[in-house]
C-alpha cells in the first residue's frame, strides 16, 4: 500500500513538472514570435526600397538620446530574460520547493532543496554559497549591467542604419549631414575615465576578499569539529549541517519555505543570515545605489561627452562604505559572535520535521 502511495505521488510530481514545462515553453515562444515579427518589419521598412506599405516611405532615423537609451536598455533585458528562460527549460532546472512538499522533510533536505533553486540560472550569479543574495555579488552585478547599458548607449547614439543625403526623401529623425556625430572610440579613448577602474574593481576586489574571509572562518570550523578528514560529519555551512545543532550549522542554507522569492531576496541584502538588519550592508547598498543613478542619469542627458565623470565625493562615500562592509566581514565573517545568547526560533510546522503516519 505504501509503495502504491509512493508511486502515485511521484507520478503526481513529474505530471506536475510537465504541466509546468508547457507553460515555460509558451511564454518564450510568444516573445521570440513577437521579437520576430519586430525585426522582419524593421529589415523591410530600412532596407527595402519601396519601404512598408503603411508608411509609403523608407524608414530612417537616427539614434537621438532617448532612443539610444532605450534600445540600450531592451537590448540588457531581453538578453538577460534569453538567459534566464534557457536555464529555467534547461532538463536540470531547479523546481520551486513548495510549503506542503517540504513540510514533511529534514531540515538538511529543506536547505538542500531551497539552496538549489536559488542557486540556479541567471539567479544564481548574485546568491552565495549557502543560498542567500550576497550583498557583495550584488554590487558587482549591479555596476556591470550600469557599464553595459552605458556602452551600448554610447555605441548607438548619433548613429544612423541607413539615413539617405536628402532627409525628405525618408520617414524619420534624420539629420542634415548623417555624417556627423562622435566617434564612439573618441568616447572610450582619449576621454576614457580611469575611475571607472575604481568603479568595477573596487566592488570585486569587496566580493573577492568578503569571500576569502567566510571561507577561512568555515574551514576553521571544519578543522574544529573533524569534518575535514571525516567525511561522515557535515561540513561547515552545508546543507547537511542544517538542523544539525552543531557549530557546523552557521552560514547553513535557509530552511524556512518563506526565504524564497523576490521579497525574501531583498531582505538578503540588507540582513544577516538571521534576517535581522544590518547596517553595513544598508550603507554599502545605498551608495552604491546612489552612484549608479548620477551614472545612468548623466550618460543618458550627455551621452555626446562620453562616460561622465564621478564626483570625488560619490567615490569616496562607495570607497568608505565598502571598506566598512569588508571590515564586518574581516571581524565576524559567518555571524557567529552575533549570535551569542540568541534564542533559537520557535518551532513552527514549516520548519520542525513531522512523523510519518502510522510510525512508518
Amino acid at each position: 500500500m505504501g509503495n502504491a502511495v509512493a508511486v502515485t505521488d511521484t507520478l503526481e510530481v513529474a505530471a506536475g513538472v510537465s504541466r509546468r514545462r508547457v507553460r515555460l515553453n509558451i511564454l518564450p515562444t510568444v516573445a521570440v514570435a513577437a521579437v520576430a515579427a519586430g525585426v522582419a518589419w524593421w529589415t523591410i521598412s530600412v532596407f527595402s526600397g519601396g519601404g512598408w506599405w503603411l508608411l509609403h516611405k523608407q524608414l530612417a532615423w537616427r539614434f537621438t538620446s532617448r532612443w539610444a537609451a532605450l534600445t540600450a536598455l531592451l537590448i540588457v533585458i531581453f538578453a538577460l530574460s534569453c538567459l534566464h528562460w534557457s536555464a529555467r527549460l534547461a532538463s536540470t532546472a531547479g523546481q520551486r520547493p513548495s510549503t506542503a512538499q517540504m513540510v514533511d522533510m529534514p531540515a538538511s533536505e529543506r536547505a538542500a532543496r531551497i539552496s538549489a533553486f536559488r542557486r540556479f540560472g541567471v539567479k544564481g550569479v548574485i546568491m552565495g554559497d549557502d543560498g542567500r543574495v550576497s550583498t557583495s555579488k550584488v554590487q558587482v552585478a549591479i555596476w556591470s549591467a550600469a557599464l553595459v547599458f552605458g556602452l551600448l548607449l554610447l555605441l548607438l547614439v548619433g548613429r544612423t542604419p541607413n539615413c539617405p543625403i536628402d532627409p525628405g526623401a525618408s520617414f524619420g529623425s534624420c539629420p542634415r549631414n548623417p555624417m556627423t556625430g562622435v566617434a564612439f572610440a573618441d568616447l572610450l579613448g582619449a576621454r576614457f575615465r580611469w575611475e571607472y577602474l575604481l568603479l568595477l574593481g573596487w566592488p570585486i576586489a569587496v566580493a573577492v576578499a568578503a569571500k576569502q574571509q567566510v571561507v577561512h572562518a568555515l574551514d576553521q570550523i571544519d578543522q574544529a569539529t573533524r569534518a575535514d578528514t571525516d567525511p561522515s560529519k557535515p561540513s561547515a555551512g552545508s546543507a547537511e549541517a542544517a538542523g544539525s545543532g552543531t557549530g557546523a550549522d552557521v552560514k547553513a542554507p535557509p530552511t524556512d519555505p518563506a526565504s524564497i522569492g523576490m521579497v525574501a531576496g531583498l531582505r538578503d541584502l540588507i540582513a544577516d543570515d538571521k534576517g535581522r538588519g544590518n547596517l553595513l550592508d544598508l550603507q554599502y547598498l545605498a551608495f552604491t545605489l546612489i552612484t549608479v543613478s548620477y551614472f545612468v542619469l548623466q550618460i543618458t542627458t550627455h551621452p555626446a561627452k562620453g562616460l561622465p565623470e564621478i564626483p570625488a565625493a560619490l567615490l569616496v562615500l562607495m570607497g568608505i562604505a565598502g571598506g566598512g562592509y569588508l571590515s564586518g566581514k574581516v571581524l565576524d565573517p559567518i555571524g557567529a559572535k552575533s549570535n551569542r545568547g540568541v534564542p533559537p526560533p520557535p518551532v513552527t510546522p514549516a520548519t520542525s520535521e513531522v512523523a510519518p503516519p502510522n510510525g512508518h
